[in-house]
């Protein structure tokens, strides 16, 4: 039997469970099998938990991302072997169990002496920084950018990622606690949020920034267009403000959705900004070479040591409860780690 992390419905914590079923299937002929040894949580989970993913809906197995060693490959795979280690990525979910078949374009190989716990860590969040910081954001020598939730997952990777290009500047929201953490992660200007980060980040550099990567939308949405320079960016990457506590309110859901302002074709002219929305399994669904690309170079960067992925903390699968509560009460400081 094969303990697997569930959504059992729509809900609360009470609706994470841990179940045994059955093996996995054999890997057909483009498949692999893998027997995981990490897990990372997202705070995607979340949204999947109270109903809010379009793609995923409960009931359902969890996880977007993993990391183990490949015990079976289907007759046509030749690019991955029985005993490599590979990161796994799972679009639709499923990835907390302890064995699991996927098509041989969702693992990626790495290198044996990387931990298991960094091997399920990059995936979703260094890749959706790096497309949103570089392909997206087009961060530039001298540039500036303004990265919410900048301990969390992705605004961890995106201030790594921004300060490999020379003189950039970063701002990051996060907890007062959590500044130190952050600057010596390369935020140069922390805001936490007790203060008005629109004020501050206006007040250290009037012209305004480059590029503001918003996993808030609501109200957020319109402060981050009024904090662009010429030629900014604002790059759309989720909706962290429609999860509130526990449960999902509908009324929450609502206010954001209202306070998400449109924008004009004539604002966007006249002040010379661009709006861009990501999401990253979409990415890979409609341009799957593009997405290989990124993950291949993110793990080259990580090999190299230009990137250096932080585990917060690391739970067993029977603890999906409180490893959750870590990511959705805001107490994490980069990946939440899980295991079977």
């Amino acid at each position: 039997m094969v303990k697997k992390v569930v959504v059992k419905a729509v809900g609360g914590f009470e609706q994470l469970q841990v179940e045994k079923d059955g093996p996995p299937p054999e890997p057909l002929p483009d498949q692999v099998t893998v027997e995981v040894k990490a897990c990372a949580l997202n705070f995607y989970d979340i949204y999947i938990r109270q109903g809010l993913s379009p793609d995923t809906q409960p009931p359902c197995t969890l996880g977007l991302e993993c990391a183990g060693v490949v015990v079976a490959v289907g007759e046509e795979v030749d690019t991955v072997k029985p005993g490599d280690h590979v990161a796994v990525h799972c679009p639709k979910g499923g990835a907390c169990a302890e064995m699991i078949t996927v098509g041989v374009d969702s693992v990626l190989v790495v290198p044996p002496e990387m931990s298991f716990d960094v091997a399920a860590s990059f995936t979703v969040t260094y890749l959706t920084a790096y497309f949103t910081v570089f392909h997206m954001g087009g961060l530039r020598e001298g540039g500036s950018v303004l990265i919410h939730s900048a301990a969390g997952g992705v605004g961890w990777a995106a201030t790594q990622l921004a300060k490999t290009v020379p003189q950039v500047t970063v701002f990051g929201t996060a907890s007062q606690h959590k500044h130190q953490a952050i600057k010596d992660n390369g935020v140069d200007f922390p805001i936490h949020y007790d203060q008005d980060y629109e004020t501050e980040v206006l007040r250290q550099r009037p012209q305004g920034v480059s590029l503001v990567l918003d996993n808030l939308s609501g109200a957020d949405f319109t402060k981050s267009q009024n904090l662009l320079e010429p030629l900014g960016k604002v790059v759309l990457i989720g909706a962290r403000s429609m999860v509130g506590k526990e449960q999902r309110s509908l009324w929450q859901v609502f206010k954001v959705w209202w306070d998400t302002k449109n924008v004009t074709p004539y604002s966007l002219v006249m002040n010379n900004h661009s709006i861009a929305g990501f999401n990253l399994n979409e990415l890979r669904n409609k341009d799957p070479a593009n997405f290989n690309r990124g993950w291949k170079k993110i793990l080259e960067m990580i090999t190299a040591k230009k990137l250096q992925p932080r585990i917060d903390s690391v739970w067993k699968f029977e603890n999906i409860i409180e490893a959750s509560k870590q990511i959705s009460e805001r107490k994490n400081i980069g990946k939440v780690i899980i295991k079977p």
